[in-house]
């Protein structure tokens, strides 16, 4: 197959695209300039070595924790309720789709009410429990535990409802 001249230039600049990050953060090679003109004078002393040995906080993906800063705040209380309601959308229409024998593929110990909440709502409230931790330890990915959650309850859900007829 031969490449058209418009599938090249995609990919180059797909290619720069995707190397512009890399190509930023180097930086130019130092160079050292003589004082006055005088190219045998001595060069200033390099600066002290630092003590501190954390990870720069860019490194670790967690930001300073604010003193007084709340864990439990607006968007906190948002993704927990979204993910719980998902949770409890996808058990309906998993139930449901139950009811009408099309969902075939749910385990045999899990085709009941009691049964399905006692699995989906622990996972829910783990979810929103390790949110909670890594929030309060100051991590900015803090709400991944419940968009994972609420992604599969979506995507699960929408399985369910479409099967359900």
């Amino acid at each position: 197959m031969k490449t058209s001249l418009k599938q090249l230039l995609l990919l180059t600049a797909i290619l720069c695209v995707i190397a512009a990050p890399a190509l930023a953060q180097t930086s130019a090679p130092a160079t050292t300039v003589a004082v006055a003109g005088d190219p045998s004078a001595p060069l200033p002393d390099a600066p002290a070595p630092s003590t501190d040995r954390r990870p720069p906080v860019a490194a670790t993906g967690r930001r300073p924790v604010v003193e007084g800063e709340r864990v439990i705040d607006r968007e906190f209380i948002i993704g927990n309720s979204v993910m719980l309601g998902s949770t409890i959308a996808n058990t309906e229409l998993t139930l449901r789709c139950l009811e009408n024998h099309y969902c075939s593929l749910v385990p045999g110990d899990l085709r009941g009410h009691k049964r399905l909440y006692a699995v989906s709502l622990p996972t829910a409230l783990g979810a929103g429990v390790a949110g909670y931790y890594l929030k309060r330890a100051g991590y900015r990915w803090w709400f991944v535990p419940a968009a994972l959650i609420t992604t599969g309850n979506v995507v699960y859900g929408i399985h369910a409802a479409q099967h359900m007829r």
